[in-house]
């Protein structure tokens, strides 16, 4: 039987001295972390991520942020997280005493919900939409750059104005009025979006300067 390109694969896990699968682990991992601080369409692998409404929220952020701070610190599965480059400052990233705490998990809860394109919301399902693994491609760009994601949002606004002008060049004057009332909200996203980079910048004080940097 052919499989789907970009379909999703089924891990295994151990816990408990029994291989559990991830794609079964999905609803059981949402029901312990995910239900007690979402109650209302808590199980992410049903869960519309399509519809901005279901975003993930800053609380199922700081829940999953720290089921990895915790095993980076305890090690309590089979997955040693030890090994991940620059440890050392995402564990200061996911720290819940940290004093940027609220900011950091602003914008992990944007950087889960960047990630969910690896999941069932695109052909290319490599997550199932599993919390965990979602939070382990985010912090794997983290690594990288701790600024990754606000840089991400930059970027994303700068393309968006570049193709807004490309519009207005090849369209009418009627057209054209319609494109400029997007170039102003495009430039006000972009202003948004090189603050929030700056803030990021500016609260980076907690968290040790990366030491591996490049590949």
């Amino acid at each position: 039987m052919g499989t789907k390109s970009g379909a999703y694969q089924d891990v295994y896990i151990k816990r408990e001295n029994e291989m559990v699968s991830l794609k079964e682990d999905v609803t059981d991992f949402c029901e312990k972390y995910i239900k007690p601080v979402h109650p209302d369409n808590w199980d992410w692998s049903v869960r519309d991520f399509e519809n901005p409404k279901n975003d993930p929220t800053i609380d199922e952020a700081r829940a999953i942020g720290n089921v990895v701070f915790r095993d980076l610190n305890e090690k309590q599965t089979d997955v040693d997280l030890s090994t991940m480059n620059n440890v050392e400052s995402i564990k200061a990233y996911l720290n819940p005493k940290s004093k940027h705490e609220a900011f950091n998990m602003e914008e992990f809860a944007f950087a889960l919900k960047v990630e969910l394109e690896h999941g069932k919301i695109k052909d290319v399902n490599v997550t199932n939409n599993h919390p965990f693994l979602t939070a382990m491609i985010a912090l794997a760009h983290m690594t990288e750059s701790l600024t990754y994601y606000k840089r991400l949002k930059v970027m994303e606004a700068e393309g968006e104005i570049y193709e807004i002008m490309r519009k207005i060049e090849s369209s009418d004057s009627f057209e054209k009025d319609k494109w400029y009332k997007e170039l102003i909200k495009a430039e006000e996203e972009l202003a948004e979006a090189r603050s929030g980079l700056a803030e990021r910048l500016e609260k980076m004080d907690d968290i040790p300067a990366l030491e591996k940097i490049g590949d």
